[in-house]
């Protein structure tokens, strides 16, 4: 048996522990810690991308389970097989009180912000899962990540006030780039659909007391 199967068969969950995913619950915090520390007995560099998605699936789905890297299945990137409980893991970027996630490419939704709200406003998931990075404990050598789990559904696009980006400098100053901003309570969320350039992608940028906080973890 490798050292993964092993961490995955003691970290084993019950069928009700899926119904409790969140910062509170010790075993699940453990399990994620056993492997980001595993995973920098060798390693380096900064957990990320499908790195990330897989040491979650490991610790969801310690039995096996049908997760492909990248596969994004259903607007999701893994998935509990079951309790069926769909997550979207992200790094994001906490600024200040705020944490910030680069979501979905709008452009094949259509050009109007009818449009992309309709898509974007669709079940995509059932929650986010982050493990963002602390950038200056990084530069000092100490492999720290901040964990955040939070419904999906606490977030309502329908509930922004939307605009047209107008930028206010550069080549297309006082034009409506074909980007949207939209408008939120401070202490909630707002969010950006960027021009076709980066084929209108959205950001969601979300209070960190709204979503319930973060854990930290420091990696020796």
């Amino acid at each position: 048996m490798s050292i993964v199967d092993y961490y995955n068969k003691k970290k084993a969950f019950k069928i009700e522990d899926y119904y409790n995913i969140s910062i509170h619950n010790e075993r699940l915090l453990k399990a994620i810690e056993d492997k980001l520390t595993w995973f920098h007995g060798g390693i380096r560099h900064p957990l990320k991308a499908e790195y990330w998605e897989d040491i979650w699936d490991q610790c969801m789905n310690p039995d096996g389970s049908n997760w492909i890297g990248g596969g994004h299945q259903s607007g999701a990137d893994t998935k509990h097989i079951n309790s069926n409980v769909s997550y979207q893991n992200k790094s994001g970027q906490i600024k200040g009180n705020n944490v910030e996630i680069t979501s979905h490419r709008t452009k094949d939704a259509g050009p109007s912000m009818e449009e992309k709200l309709k898509f974007i406003s669709k079940d995509h998931c059932d929650k986010y899962v982050l493990l963002s990075r602390d950038e200056k404990d990084w530069k000092k050598k100490i492999k720290s990540y901040n964990l955040m789990i939070f419904d999906s559904n606490i977030i309502d696009f329908k509930k922004l006030d939307w605009s047209p980006h107008i930028p206010g400098r550069g080549k297309n100053k006082g034009k409506h780039n074909g980007g949207y901003i939209g408008s939120g309570e401070p202490d909630k969320y707002s969010a950006r659909i960027d021009g076709p350039g980066s084929s209108n992608q959205l950001h969601i940028t979300i209070n960190l007391d709204y979503i319930g906080g973060y854990h930290k973890f420091i990696i020796p």
